[in-house]
């Protein structure tokens, strides 16, 4: 993280912000989790900002290695500042340019989300259930190509690399024993509506 020399006055303007933003309510779905979008994380965080002297400006960009990247930086009325590059890889998908507009909103949303403290995305449903988890081992090989295999039977262009994005994971063998049960469900939730309207058709 980048920062101005000075950052007191913008760390207690952004303690002040803080105290005043609710976690947003989560009201899209995507194939796996259910989430706040961007406009409603903005509509949640954009008045305690401005009243507590802050700004957001979130600028994107390619880096060298071709990734799509965003800025986030916090600037407060004193001039005081700070910032975070975020980025990820473009998928190589036939609308690239659909792709990298669905990347820079992904970026943006997890990038101020996590600059004012919020959640904007399920939890699995680990708290709602209350479950308590001991262990967090990842699963084993053969799990990881069953994993594979649901996967597989999704519609969709990179239905695994979409998968790995969404759950913040760098490849499957990096998906918890503690979520499998959850993640295969959802998965499976995804399969049956493709052939649902597999047999509509």
């Amino acid at each position: 993280m980048k920062t101005s020399e000075e950052i007191g006055e913008l760390a207690v303007a952004l303690v002040a912000a803080q105290e005043a933003i609710q976690n947003p309510p989560k009201s899209k779905d995507n194939q796996f989790s259910r989430y706040a979008d961007l406009a409603t994380v903005l509509n949640v965080t954009r008045p305690a900002l401005t009243e507590a002297g802050l700004a957001v400006i979130q600028t994107p960009l390619t880096l060298e290695n071709g990734n799509i990247a965003v800025t986030t930086r916090i600037i407060h009325k004193s001039g005081q500042w700070m910032e975070e590059t975020i980025d990820l890889p473009l998928s190589q998908t036939k609308n690239a340019a659909q792709a990298a507009g669905s990347i820079i909103t992904y970026l943006r949303r997890y990038s101020l989300a996590a600059f004012v403290g919020i959640a904007q995305e399920d939890d699995d449903g680990q708290a709602a259930t209350g479950e308590v988890i001991e262990e967090d081992k990842p699963i084993s090989k053969k799990q990881q190509d069953e994993l594979k295999n649901l996967l597989d039977q999704c519609e969709g262009d990179d239905v695994i690399a979409e998968f790995l994005t969404i759950k913040k994971l760098d490849c499957l063998a990096d998906v918890p024993i503690s979520r499998l049960k959850n993640y295969q469900e959802q998965i499976l939730g995804r399969i049956g509506k493709k052939e649902a309207k597999e047999n509509a058709a």
